[in-house]
C-alpha cells in the first residue's frame, strides 16, 4: 500500500458524517461553489465539508485541499498552506473547489482579509490530473524598483577579504547610486580594522566601529540608528550576488515596500549554486528550521522552492523591511543575541497582520558558516542556544503551540521535506533505555553494520531532555534472536543503549540478497543526563551491535565506530 493510502485510511475518518440540512441550505443561500475544471471527480461529502466550514465564521472565501485520480486510484495529494497572498499571486494555489459569497468574482483571490478566509485541510477535491506550475518569472506582477531610499547593513569582524567580496557583487548588482552601505564591526583586529577602513573608503561606505560582545540583534539595531533609509536591507557579510541576479537588491526593496509586507527574504544557496541553504523557514517540532536545507536547487512541492511565496519567516542573512513597519515591532530582540532573532521579528510582524516573503524566484549565494561555529559543536555555546529556544518559545508560545500557518498539518512537521505527515517509528520515539555494566565484548562473524553520525540535541517537542542521537545500521545474515543496541564507550566506563528500527532501503539494495536487510536501520537518543549520572566523559567511542542473552554484546568484524566528545 502507498504512504498516501495508507495516510488516507488512518486519517479520513471523518468521511460520511452527517451535515443537518439547514446547514447545507443556508450555505447555498449564501455562498457560491466554483470549480477550476471540467475534469474533475466530485466528492461525495465536500458540499457537507464546506457547509460546516462556513459555520466556524463570517468567511468570504473557503477553500481545500485536492489530489488525482488516476486509473481508479488516489495519488499525488497537495496539502496546501494556509491563506498565502504571496503564493496565489505566484502559483494560484487556491484554485480547484472553492466557495466565494454571492455576488464575489475569482477574479483575484489575493486581496482578502486574513480572517475571511477559511482553508480546510481535507482533500475533498480530486482531479483528472496533476495541475500546472505557472513559470516563475511569467507571474510576476510587481515593480522592480523602489523610490524609497534603501539602507544595506552589514556586519562583520576579522573578515575583510568576505566583506569586501560582498560589496564588490553588490555594487555589481546595480544598486542604486544613493544606496546607503553601512558597515558595523564590533572589534577587529588592527590589521583588519584598518583594511575595512580602505575598503569603506573605496566603496563608499559608512563604517562604524564599536567593540563589543557579539550580540546579532544589538548591533543590528544599531546600525538602524545610523541609516538614512526608508528600506532596510540585513545581510550577513558572507553573502554574494551572483552576476545572473543583477538588480535583485531594488527587487527585495520594492517587495517590502508592499502594503502588506513585513520581512523579505531570497533564496539562498551554498557555494556551487547546486543545493539550497534556504527558502523559507518554518516551525517544526524541533523548533524554527530552514525548509529544504540541504536539497538540491530544483523545483519541490508545486513550486514552494521556486516561486516567490509566503513563508512565517526569513532568515536575517539576507532581509529587508520598511525602516517604520521595523521599528513599530520594536526591531531586533536584543535577549535573543545570537539565534531566533530573524524569526522573532518575522513572528511580531506576521503578529501585525503583514506577510512575510521569501523570493524564491531569485537568489544569491551565502558562504554559510565562514564566520561562526556551529553553536551544537560546544556544550557552553549549546548551553545558550537553548536558553534563547526557550525564551523565544515562551514569548510566541502561541504560534508554536499551534504550528506554522503556511503549512498544513498533513505535511511532517519532523522533517525538512513535504513528506505526508504519517510519522516513522523513530520520529515519534522517546529517550533509549540506558543499561550500564555489560560483560566482554564478543565478535561475530555475519554481523553488517555501520554507524551514520552522531549528534547533540536539544530537549524536543515531546518532552525528551537533551540527548545524544545516533543513527546507523546493523543486521545479521540468517535467523536472528539478539536485539540492536549501541555501545558508548569512555572515561569511566561503558552503558548500552536500545534502539528504534528505521527503514533503510539503500541497505536494502546494497544487501539484497538478506531479506531483511532493509529493515535495518537503528536511531538511539541517549540521554545526556544518564551519561553524567554514570561518569562516562571526555572522548567517548560509540559502535553499533546486538544485545543476546545474558547481557552478551557481539559486534561484526568491521571497524564501524565514531568518536565525539562529552
Amino acid at each position: 500500500m502507498s504512504r498516501y493510502l495508507r495516510y488516507i485510511d488512518k486519517n479520513e475518518t471523518w468521511r460520511g458524517e452527517h451535515t443537518d440540512r439547514h446547514i447545507i441550505d443556508r450555505f447555498n443561500e449564501t455562498y457560491d461553489i466554483i470549480y477550476d475544471s471540467d475534469s474533475f471527480t466530485p466528492d461525495p461529502d465536500a458540499i457537507g465539508e464546506f457547509a460546516r466550514a462556513s459555520q466556524n465564521g463570517d468567511y468570504d472565501l473557503i477553500y481545500c485541499d485536492e489530489d488525482v485520480i488516476s486509473d481508479h486510484h488516489r495519488i499525488k495529494p497537495f496539502f496546501k498552506p494556509g491563506y498565502s497572498p504571496e503564493n496565489e499571486r505566484s502559483l494560484k494555489y487556491i484554485s480547484g473547489m472553492i466557495a466565494l459569497k454571492k455576488g464575489q468574482t475569482p477574479s483575484d483571490l489575493s486581496g482578502y482579509a486574513r480572517e475571511k478566509v477559511f482553508h480546510i485541510e481535507k482533500v475533498l477535491y480530486h482531479r483528472d490530473k496533476e495541475r500546472e506550475t505557472p513559470e516563475p518569472e511569467a507571474s510576476d506582477p510587481f515593480v522592480e524598483k523602489t523610490e524609497k531610499k534603501i539602507s544595506v547593513i552589514l556586519l562583520s569582524k576579522d573578515h575583510p577579504d568576505m566583506l569586501e567580496r560582498c560589496v564588490r557583487s553588490l555594487r555589481a548588482a546595480l544598486i542604486s547610486d544613493d544606496t546607503e552601505l553601512i558597515l558595523i564591526d564590533n572589534g577587529s583586529s588592527k590589521g583588519c580594522k584598518r583594511r575595512y577602513r580602505e575598503i569603506s573608503k573605496e566603496h563608499g561606505i559608512i563604517y562604524r566601529y564599536r567593540e563589543s560582545e557579539f550580540n546579532y540583534s544589538e548591533l543590528n539595531n544599531f546600525g538602524v540608528s545610523q541609516a538614512k533609509g526608508d528600506i532596510l536591507v540585513f545581510m550577513n557579510d558572507d553573502i554574494e550576488v551572483p552576476e545572473s541576479e543583477k538588480g535583485v537588491i531594488e527587487k527585495l526593496a520594492a517587495r517590502a515596500d508592499l502594503e502588506d509586507a513585513g520581512a523579505v527574504g531570497i533564496k539562498l544557496l551554498y557555494p556551487g549554486e547546486e543545493k539550497i541553504q534556504h527558502c523559507g523557514i518554518t516551525l517544526l517540532y524541533s523548533g524554527p528550521s530552514h525548509k529544504l536545507q540541504g536539497y538540491r536547487d530544483e523545483s519541490y512541492y508545486k513550486g514552494y522552492s521556486d516561486h516567490d511565496i509566503n513563508a512565517l519567516a526569513v532568515t536575517g542573512a539576507c532581509l529587508a523591511v520598511r525602516k517604520d513597519r521595523f521599528e513599530a515591532v520594536g526591531g531586533f530582540d536584543e535577549k535573543l543575541p545570537v539565534a531566533y532573532n530573524d524569526v522573532d521579528l518575522c513572528l511580531k510582524l506576521y503578529e501585525k497582520g503583514f506577510y512575510n516573503i521569501c523570493m524564491n524566484s531569485h537568489h544569491l549565494i551565502h558562504y554559510e558558516g565562514a564566520t561562526r561555529t556551529d553553536d551544537r559543536k560546544h556544550r557552553e555555546a549549546y548551553e545558550r542556544l537553548k536558553s534563547e529556544r526557550e525564551y523565544f518559545n515562551a514569548k510566541h508560545g502561541e504560534l508554536v503551540d499551534s504550528g506554522d500557518p503556511f503549512m498544513n498539518k498533513n505535511i511532517t512537521p519532523y522533517g525538512l521535506d513535504f513528506e505526508i505527515n504519517l510519522p516513522y517509528e523513530w520520529e515519534l520515539s522517546g529517550l533509549s533505555d540506558v543499561k550500564d555494566s555489560y560483560g566482554r565484548i564478543r565478535k561475530k562473524k555475519g554481523i553488517h553494520a555501520s554507524l551514520d553520525r552522531i549528534d547533540y540535541r536539544l530537549a524536543d517537542a515531546y518532552g525528551n531532555e537533551d540527548f545524544y542521537e545516533v543513527t546507523g545500521w546493523i543486521f545479521k545474515e540468517g535467523f536472528c534472536r539478539m536485539s540492536p543496541c549501541v555501545v558508548i564507550e569512555g572515561e569511566g566506563g561503558r552503558c548500552v543503549a536500545d534502539t528504534a528500527g528505521m527503514r533503510r532501503p539503500d541497505v536494502g539494495e546494497a544487501f539484497s540478497r538478506f531479506k531483511k536487510s532493509a529493515d535495518s536501520g537503528f536511531m538511539a537518543r541517549i540521554p545526556a543526563k544518564e551519561l553524567e549520572r554514570l561518569g562516562i566523559k571526555g572522548e567517548i567511542t560509540v559502535y553499533p551491535a546486538f544485545a543476546g542473552r545474558n547481557r552478551r554484546i557481539y559486534k561484526g568484524d568491521e571497524e564501524c565506530q565514531k568518536k565525539t566528545e562529552i
